[in-house]
């Protein structure tokens, strides 16, 4: 068991057992981090006791642990911005309550790219489902010209070599990733406009590019990622409508910048069609060994 300079940062708005294989993920790993910020959200559930019941086991582990409850649903990007602002760790990792971790070393396979890639300031995993046969969910993130999004990978094989290599991208999705603490000096917070979620992590992603940070994904970690969970506590009427007004925000911000991507870089149109669950050939037989 090793330790890491790392603040992992994670929100909870109910989603009690998801939380749990969450939680006992981060310490069943080899590579544990410095620091835990778990935020309860306002949630109605057993979330609480869940807290509590942990919150020693953190600490035994030598983990600096740290909780606090939220009066009312700040959304993420308020709720992760007063976590961030409390990591002292080099590195922050933001991870989704229903993301579990695949890969036992990851804190370190993560450190390692940032060792090997002195420009990096957000690295994200190779994200799949937690269900046989753990197809891909996210390999990184593509935009449009027009400034449309695409899970990169999105159904594919684990193990397709298309998925296998480092790739330069501008942005990435924060069910999990890990970045440089110090973002938050040089580029700033998660923006309070895409509130209460979607598209606030692609936009701070596209800002640390602006600022001649790189953003990358790669392949040598996996997590598993359940997928909508952490979202649908919004409810599903909020959640369509923050999805199409975010959406319209983000490309209005960066349209100009969107139009000079070169075209050679552009996914085939219907890689740009969201994938639902029915179409992925999973067989739902759960999985969540780390390897």
């Amino acid at each position: 068991m090793s330790f890491c300079e790392v603040g992992i940062v994670m929100l909870a708005h109910n989603g009690v057992d998801f939380t749990r294989y969450a939680l006992e993920g981060i310490l069943s790993a080899e590579t544990l981090p410095r620091e835990m910020f778990l935020v309860d959200n306002c949630s109605d559930d057993a979330t609480p006791q869940l807290i509590t019941e942990f919150a020693p086991r953190f600490r035994n582990a030598g983990i600096a642990f740290t909780t606090w409850r939220n009066n009312e649903n700040k959304g993420c990007s308020l709720a992760r911005n007063e976590a961030w602002e409390k990591v002292k760790s080099q590195y922050t990792v933001f991870l989704d309550n229903d993301c579990v971790v695949c890969s036992k070393d990851w804190l370190k396979r993560f450190i390692d790219e940032f060792a090997a890639h002195p420009q990096l300031g957000v690295i994200g995993p190779k994200i799949i489902y937690p269900y046989q046969p753990h197809k891909i969910q996210c390999a990184g993130v593509s935009i449009s010209r027009l400034g449309r999004v695409a899970f990169r990978g999105r159904g594919a094989d684990r193990d397709d070599p298309r998925y296998q290599s480092y790739w330069n991208t501008w942005s990435l999705i924060s069910a999990c990733w890990m970045m440089r603490t110090d973002l938050r000096e040089s580029v700033g917070y998660l923006d309070e406009l895409f509130h209460p979620v979607q598209y606030e992590d692609l936009d701070l992603c596209v800002r640390a590019r602006l600022k001649g940070f790189d953003v990358a994904y790669t392949p040598n970690v996996e997590m598993y990622h359940f997928e909508g969970i952490t979202t649908a506590s919004f409810g599903a009427e909020e959640y369509k409508t923050n999805i199409a007004r975010n959406s319209l925000k983000f490309r209005e911000r960066y349209h100009k910048l969107f139009k000079t991507f070169d075209p050679a870089d552009e996914l085939p149109a219907d890689e740009y069609r969201w994938l639902r669950h029915a179409e992925l050939g999973l067989r739902m037989e759960l999985d969540l060994t780390q390897r």
